[in-house]
């Protein structure tokens, strides 16, 4: 683990560390792959977690994510990220754009658990839902609300549950769901 920064507080009676980047910098933390960059980035020692309030920017080698405010801590790899979330891919003709206000993260398994209204796009659709987990490796997703998925050729897929394929582009729902065909013209 490793932090850049041009100035650090450090409260020795809280154990908390305050870091600062001068105009123009970033504070940087390092964890093998993963870099987390912000202006003013504190540490809690005493809880090994990290976290800012003024916007912030974590990628390692799947993804990029962006908010206001985050947490992350390097010994579980777990991040959480608050107010005007965005992820993106990272690799070579990815699509995949998440945004939310409340976003859980692991940066190991890639795994994206959003808790809040999110609408998560790529090449071939867009979903809404307002909670549930979209493994980032796999391209699959699964909602456990009431969630809607539309196809980029207008087709719908409304369900209480909804497991979705990025891959091969095939979505399933379970509970009260509804299927629009805008082709044929035909609902199920």
């Amino acid at each position: 683990l490793y932090v850049y920064a041009d100035e650090l507080d450090f409260d020795g009676t809280m154990e908390i560390a305050t870091l600062y980047a001068d105009e123009g910098n970033k504070v940087r933390l390092i964890n093998r792959d993963v870099t987390l960059e912000t202006d003013k980035f504190e540490y809690d020692l005493t809880i090994d977690l990290g976290y800012y309030d003024v916007g912030g920017v974590l990628t390692d080698a799947q993804n990029r994510l962006e908010s206001i405010e985050g947490e992350y801590s390097p010994a579980t790899k777990d991040a959480n990220f608050y107010n005007n979330v965005h992820l993106t891919g990272r690799l070579q003709n990815d699509t995949l754009n998440i945004y939310t206000d409340s976003l859980f993260y692991n940066t190991v398994s890639h795994i994206a658990a959003v808790s809040s209204r999110s609408e998560i796009s790529n090449v071939n659709a867009t979903m809404f839902t307002m909670g549930g987990v979209y493994d980032t490796d796999r391209d699959t997703a699964y909602f456990d609300t009431r969630s809607l998925i539309v196809a980029k050729n207008g087709n719908t897929l409304w369900g209480d549950t909804i497991r979705y394929d990025h891959r091969s582009g095939i979505g399933e729902a379970f509970g009260n769901m509804i299927l629009t065909d805008t082709t044929r013209h035909i609902s199920l």
